[in-house]
């Protein structure tokens, strides 16, 4: 079952699949960002679909567009954690210890890994990354706090005392 991933500038996303190619072929020449050369033949169409963004393409099946979006994205996260390790002029191994990674062997084998593109950032590495480069490297007091206010998608800080005020009927304390 093939499918399609479009991803064009000025139109809405879309994934479509079909049968077999010639169905596939058919519902994409209906679309009106696709241009009309491109709608000549299926190998036309395949190729204006390599011209758009990633993870634009036409895949044998949603594994192989599956694995095609992850691949895509670990390499992205390579090139931000290489641009982030020449912003900040630092190690693999302090740029890992910076971001939090886990580097049981103390040699930054965590942000080599990404920036060969054989591993992807989790969601709080790369929370932590874009954290440290807005704002600095942070103590570990600051650190946590950060950590827990974007962990739970708020920016303000609302301690348990506020919350305990509040349900005496004292309201939330802002800071």
């Amino acid at each position: 079952m093939p499918v399609a991933v479009i991803i064009s500038p000025n139109a809405i996303p879309s994934i479509h699949a079909a049968d077999d190619d010639t169905s596939l072929f058919d519902a994409l020449c209906e679309l009106k960002i696709v241009p009309a050369d491109a709608k000549s033949d299926p190998d036309s169409l395949k190729t204006w679909i390599d011209t758009l963004p990633a993870p634009s393409g036409w895949f044998a099946d949603v594994e192989e567009a599956k694995a095609f979006q992850k691949r895509v994205q670990m390499e992205q996260d390579a090139k931000l954690v290489k641009d982030a390790r020449d912003h900040f002029g630092i190690s693999s191994r302090e740029l890992t210890a910076l971001i939090g990674l886990a580097d049981p062997q103390g040699d930054g084998s965590p942000v080599r890994r990404i920036m060969s593109a054989k591993q992807g950032l989790s969601g709080p590495g790369r929370r932590a990354l874009a954290y440290a480069v807005l704002h600095g490297a942070l103590d570990r007091k600051d650190e946590n706090e950060a950590l827990n206010r974007i962990g739970n998608g708020s920016w303000r800080n609302v301690k348990r005392s506020d919350i305990r005020s509040e349900r005496k009927g004292g309201g939330i304390k802002h800071n």
